[in-house]
This record gives structure tokens, sequence and C-alpha cells, in this order.
């Protein structure tokens, strides 16, 4: 579902970036012993994306690799963008148009074992609808496969959450979700045959109608498996097509493991050549923040994995997670805080039954304060593999690329940029909050709060308001910024944000704004 289309555009803009110290991790599984930690080297391949606009919500990226020289970057900015890296240079793929095909976004990009690249993105169409239309490269150029996705016709119906697999080699499986007038309504997958899309049985999911990010997999003997979310407590779903219907996949034990762990999200699936999977997701319990959390079906039942963990630490939530197979073992990729509240990246990979080896620790690509989210994991070959993120910088970019890799011999890991504490760059004042938050927003978010009535500015409360809450410190200890709000007095977060979002609205009005003294200082 597409809710963040109606979401106000700029709450990532004033969303502050968080800083990493420079701490080892090492793995920790209850009571397991951890595995000594084996790091990699890694190098940025700095995707060629100009300058991003930093005002969007989400960019709901995609990778894929086809090998060790080659990965591709799909990603939403206003419009699509889809950028190819190749021994190490950088080309823009070819532009997504299609005949009778309007407003195309939301691409997502896949790589199969035999190098075939195909993307799939969402176009409108009539009466309200829009479509899946995939697409693969073929000569330089996107060659379209058949008829656009899409169970019905019916007016505002909208196929989306696309996921992408491969069968005999090279023929996609895309397995996607829909709704129609604003509600969720199907999950679907389709196999491309060569000729034309044949669906593949009927999905019945059940539950209160919400199937949420749906993952397909093929596995090594050509079996298509497929993961999603429900919206209700512990409905984590697995199932498998047997060539004439889906089976579900230790339906009972797996919700008992999930429901367990909290509401779900996000999952991610694997399967080896063996038919044993695993799935991970984000788990939280009673509305507290997410957590990592993964299970392993063995060919009879699903059993609890500890998840990795950062020995010594404090509980910290996790921001997003994605898992792949790497030479028939799973890799785990995640971004945590730590205790200045910082995002960073670690990655670890399962060396044993239940044991983990760190292979990235605390990783970022921005100097000074940092936020890794959103992301994604690409295998290479088995010395090396891609993860991309994104993360927002003074370089007025978001999406970044790391190729991770068995250092040579006599080499040593990288450190990242040098970081600061995130508390120490909360301002203390309305007017220092304001002030930063207007040199953030882009042109088109300036143009939008300006034209907004101050006494309607309470629709951004829960968007716009939201990332001044959580990016500021209000609900984490900056007492100053909230007395500030009180006039001497502190008062409650959500209170304090529709303050600041009056401050920035007055700033706006004013005709000198573009001049230097009004600028934030710079840090």
């Amino acid at each position: 579902m597409r809710t963040s289309e109606h979401l106000f555009r700029i709450e990532r803009t004033i969303r502050a970036t968080l800083a990493m110290t420079t701490a080892a991790l090492s793995c920790s599984t209850g009571t397991v012993a951890a595995e000594p930690s084996t790091a990699l080297c890694w190098r940025s391949l700095a995707p060629d994306t100009g300058g991003q606009d930093l005002g969007l919500l989400t960019t709901e990226p995609a990778l894929a690799s086809t090998g060790p020289n080659e990965a591709w970057l799909s990603w939403e900015e206003g419009s699509p963008r889809i950028l190819r890296w190749t021994r190490s240079r950088w080309s823009p793929a070819p532009a997504l148009a299609r005949p009778g095909a309007e407003r195309m976004r939301y691409p997502v990009v896949a790589a199969a074992p035999s190098g075939s690249v195909v993307i799939a993105a969402s176009a409108d169409g009539k009466d309200g609808t829009a479509a899946l239309h995939i697409a693969r490269v073929n000569d330089g150029s996107w060659e379209w496969l058949g008829a656009p996705l899409i169970s019905s016709q019916k007016p505002f119906t909208h196929a989306n959450d696309a996921s992408i697999g491969f069968l005999d080699g090279g023929h996609p499986v895309v397995a996607w979700s829909e709704e129609r007038d604003a509600k969720l309504a199907g999950l679907f997958v389709a196999l491309w045959d060569g000729s034309s899309w044949k669906r593949l049985g009927t999905l019945s999911p059940g539950g209160d109608g919400y199937y949420l990010s749906p993952a397909v997999v093929v596995d090594a003997n050509k079996q298509v498996w497929l993961s999603w979310n429900e919206a209700r407590r512990g409905g984590l779903r697995v199932t498998r097509w047997d060539g004439s219907a889906w089976l579900d996949v230790g339906r009972d034990a797996l919700q008992r493991l999930a429901a367990a762990q909290g509401s779900t999200w996000r999952p991610s699936l694997v399967v080896d050549g063996d038919g044993q999977a695993w799935v991970l997701w984000l788990a939280s319990k009673a509305g507290r923040e997410w957590s990592l959390a993964l299970a392993r079906w063995d060919g009879s039942s699903w059993t609890a994995v500890p998840e990795p963990r950062i020995p010594g630490a404090r509980e910290a939530p996790v921001s997003s997670a994605a898992m792949i197979l790497r030479g028939g073992v799973p890799i785990v990729a995640w971004s945590q805080s730590d205790k200045t509240d910082n995002q960073r990246l670690y990655v670890a990979e399962l060396v044993a039954r239940d044991r983990w080896s760190v292979r990235l620790s605390a990783l970022h690509l921005v100097e000074g304060v940092s936020d890794v989210r959103d992301l994604r994991l690409a295998a290479g070959d088995e010395r090396s593999f891609f993860v991309s993120w994104d993360e927002k910088g003074k370089d007025e970019r978001r999406t970044r690329l790391v190729q991770a890799y068995t250092c040579a011999a006599g080499e040593t890991p990288a450190q990242p940029p040098k970081s600061e504490v995130e508390r120490d760059t909360w301002p203390a004042t309305v007017d220092e909050a304001a002030r930063r938050i207007v040199g953030e927003l882009d042109e088109e978010s300036k143009a939008r709060v300006r034209a907004t009535k101050k006494d309607r500015l309470i629709q951004y409360h829960q968007g716009w308001g939201t990332g001044i809450r959580n990016s500021l410190g209000l609900w984490r200890g900056n007492v100053k910024l909230l007395e500030s709000c009180g006039q001497g007095k502190g008062v409650h977060p959500d209170d304090c944000s529709m303050i600041i979002m009056e401050a920035v609205w007055t700033l706006l009005q004013s005709p000198s704004l573009s001049s230097p003294r009004n600028e934030p200082p710079k840090r």
C-alpha cells in the first residue's frame, strides 16, 4: 500500500543524521558461545546519483548483482532512478518508458543467476488503476514482458510491493500485493513462461486482509517459496508452490514463534539447496521498538534461531534488516542504534547451526552524524557481496553502496569516517531548531509550508511532526529545547514539535529568508 504517497514529503528532511563510534562488534547468541569475529574489508562504490531530494519520505530501494563486477541499484526519487555499476564505472540504465503507461514509479530491480536483469515498475492506467510492468535488459534497452500484472481492472486497484525471483535460470517469478479503494485486497504470484504470464494458483492468506511485504524466492531445486507479513499479531506466513497449489510451510509453528516475539514486519526469506529455509523479520513487543528475530525450517518444523547481537551493549532498536544466501550460507545485515542513538550497519554470517560471525561492524559513510536505514543485500561471489542503504549526508546524497570482500594478504579493513555524538548536535532553542530545519528543506518543501495556512499546520503532526520529535531529541532528553518551547517551563514533545513547526512557518514568510545571516550555522 502506498500510504507514504499521502504523507508529507519533508518528514525525512528534518530527521537529524546519527553518529557512530568505532567500537568493535563480536557476536552473542544467548547462551551459545560467540564465534570469533572475522572482519571483511570494504570499499564504497559511491553511486553517481547527483544531488538527491532530501525531502523524500522514502526511496524504496532495490539492489541486485550478476557477480562481483556488476551491481544494479533502483529507487524512487519523484521518478524512477536506476544505476548500473560495472567494473568500477557507473552508468545510468535506460529510461523506463512504455507506450500507454503513464507515471512509472517504484522500480524494483533483480538479477537472475544466468545474468539476466529484470525490473518491475508501477504505472498508472485507466479508472485510477496502477499495474506492474515487467521488463528485462536486452541489447542495452528494456524489453517489456507481456501484459501488465494486475488482477482486476476495477477502478482504483493498485498493484505494488513487487518481489522478483527466477525459475529455470532466467524466467522471472513476480509476487505482488494489491489494494483497492485504499484497502489491501489480494496477494498474487505469476511466472513468465517465455511468452506470457501464468498465474500460480490462488493464495488465500486469511487473517484480516493485510498481506504486506511479499518476498518470493526460488531454491536450487526449482521450488518457488513465498513469505509475507499479515497485520495481525504473529501473522508471519511462508508457503511453497508444489506445481498445482500453495502449501503452508509449518504455519502454526511459525506463527507461534512469531507471536511470541510480538508484532512482525518486513520478513526476508532464503532457502538453500537442501530445502532448509530461514526467515528473518523485525519484531516488536507491546509497542516497543523493533528488534531482530529469526527462525529456521529443517523440513519438518520451525525452530527459533538466536539472532546476532552486540555483546555488552544495551538493548537497542533495529530500524532495518535484510538477509541473503552467499555460498549457501545465510548473511544478515541490520542497522541498529548505539548508546548515543546513532544508527550503524552490522553484518553477520552464520558459521554453525546457531552461531554467527561478525563480518562488518559499526559501518557508516557520512562524516559527523549518520543514520543508516533501508538496507539491501546482494551476493557477488564466494569472496564478496554488496550492501546498499539510505544515509543522508552533507553531500546531499542518500543512496550508498559498499562492496564487502575478503581482505587481501596484509590488508586490514578501512575505518569509517569521523563521527559525532548526536546529542551534541541537538538545538537548544526553538529559533535554532527552526533555522536548522529551514536550512535543510528543499525548495519544493519550503513552498509547500509557506503556502499552508498557519492554523492548518496541525495536519503534519503525524508526519513532519514525528520527524521533528524523533530527530531533535524531544523524546530522548532534549530538556533545553522542551523548556525553550515552554518559555522556561518544559512542555510535552507533541506541543513542542507544533511550536517548532509554527516557527519554521514564520521564518518562511520572511522575504529576506535567503539572506546568508538567516542560514543555520554550519556544523
